[in-house]
């Protein structure tokens, strides 16, 4: 039998452990037993799930566009005016008279000599009389700056945020840690976490004990517009699709994803 030296003080171990516990528990997703999800978007990556309150006319704030614009294009196409923003390339991949593009990022921090606003700045830019818009961020990572520099009273102001988280398996170190729980805590206050898809482009790790994904896709619904109930849904669901199409979806059969009858708590 082979012991893996202590590297640690023990205490200190379970310290980390515990705080890994604490920032995994604000990403256990709720069911919505009066509300229907629906898929937005294409199969592979690109596509995500909202909740079936969708109404033409209700702006949407796409940070991070890329290859891929089938979100947006299925949006569009159902009558939503389209605000698109990223910074990192020259031109969109396909068009849509719904779509405006900005070639402008957001950060926490505006930095306008790298193109770089703030989303309060961006939010001025919103038809006059916008109706709770939906936002949806994959910004490899700079959604955590974003999310705590952003005060929720002004997040409150979108009725659904679909994300991709990145970096997840960072959560042993301490920094990031609070960095993310302070933006899941900021989120959670106003928000229910209602939907949770691993994207397999990235790996699920050993993270102080715990199995992490590397990055996961959420969607959150404001919490006033619905009613929410522990849940029994194993992800993926049918309307998952894995964002590479030739590897398997990742199953998220683990806590904080997998269904409970019981409230986790951390055991000492």
């Amino acid at each position: 039998m082979t012991f893996r030296p202590v590297t640690e003080p023990l205490d200190v171990g379970i310290a980390r452990q515990r705080g890994v516990f604490e920032a995994l528990a604000l990403l256990t997703p709720h069911d919505l037993p009066q509300e229907k999800k629906i898929r937005i978007g294409g199969a592979g990556d690109g596509g995500y799930v909202l909740v079936d309150r969708l109404r033409p006319g209700q702006p949407v704030m796409s940070f991070g566009i890329g290859p891929s614009v089938s979100f947006d294009l299925d949006l569009a196409q159902r009558g939503h005016p389209v605000l698109l923003f990223d910074h990192t390339i020259a031109r969109l991949p396909e068009e849509h008279a719904g779509f405006i593009w900005f070639a402008e990022g957001v950060a926490g921090a505006a930095d306008p000599a790298q193109k770089l606003h703030t989303l309060a700045d961006h939010m001025a830019k919103l038809p006059p009389g916008a109706d709770a818009p939906i936002l949806k961020m994959d910004i490899e990572g700079a959604e955590w700056d974003v999310l705590t520099e952003t005060s929720i009273l002004l997040m409150r102001r979108f009725e659904q945020i679909v994300l991709e988280l990145h970096n997840l398996t960072m959560l042993d170190d301490t920094r990031f840690r609070g960095l993310a729980w302070r933006a899941l805590a900021s989120l959670s206050s106003a928000f229910t976490l209602c939907h949770v898809h691993a994207n397999n482009f990235g790996k699920i790790e050993n993270v102080s004990g715990f199995p992490v994904p590397e990055t996961l896709e959420v969607t959150y619904i404001r919490s006033d517009l619905v009613q929410a109930a522990p849940s029994f849904t194993y992800y993926p669901t049918p309307l998952d699709t894995g964002n590479c199409l030739d590897w398997p979806d990742l199953p998220l059969w683990f806590y904080p994803f997998m269904p409970t009858s019981v409230k986790p708590s951390f055991p000492w």
